[in-house]
């Protein structure tokens, strides 16, 4: 089934920030005041990163693959600067931004991924 490629992007953008709203980042370890707003920031700038990589022509398990791995060094990133900015009792700045920064990251790669895996042909000429 072919879907309209405006279409998928958008599903992709709307799930990351209804996940958010529904607290699923903040049970994962993301600051509470801050879980929804790094979804709005993310997902447009993954939906961004998503198309620009697709209209590169790169093969879809390779963008897979590729936003995987992301996803999860963004997620990495985010948990251990939680856990630093944590033990320093909130002074490392630097590991809040890793955790703040991280979280953004996270909502960005995750909005590419759900877009590449619901786009998995090439963009038609026209």
């Amino acid at each position: 089934m072919k879907t309209s490629g405006l279409a998928a992007y958008v599903l992709a953008g709307a799930i990351v920030v209804i996940a958010s709203h529904y607290g699923i980042p903040k049970s994962l370890g993301a600051h509470p005041f801050w879980a929804i707003t790094t979804a709005w920031i993310g997902a447009p700038i993954g939906l961004v990163l998503a198309f620009t990589v697709r209209a590169m022509k790169w093969r879809w398990a390779t963008r897979l693959l590729v936003f995987i791995a992301l996803l999860a060094i963004a997620g990495t990133a985010a948990h251990q600067g939680r856990l630093i900015f944590a033990a320093s009792f909130a002074e490392n700045t630097l590991a809040g931004q890793f955790w703040y920064l991280g979280w953004i990251a996270s909502a960005a790669f995750a909005a590419a991924l759900i877009a590449s895996i619901l786009t998995p042909g090439q963009i038609a000429k026209t």
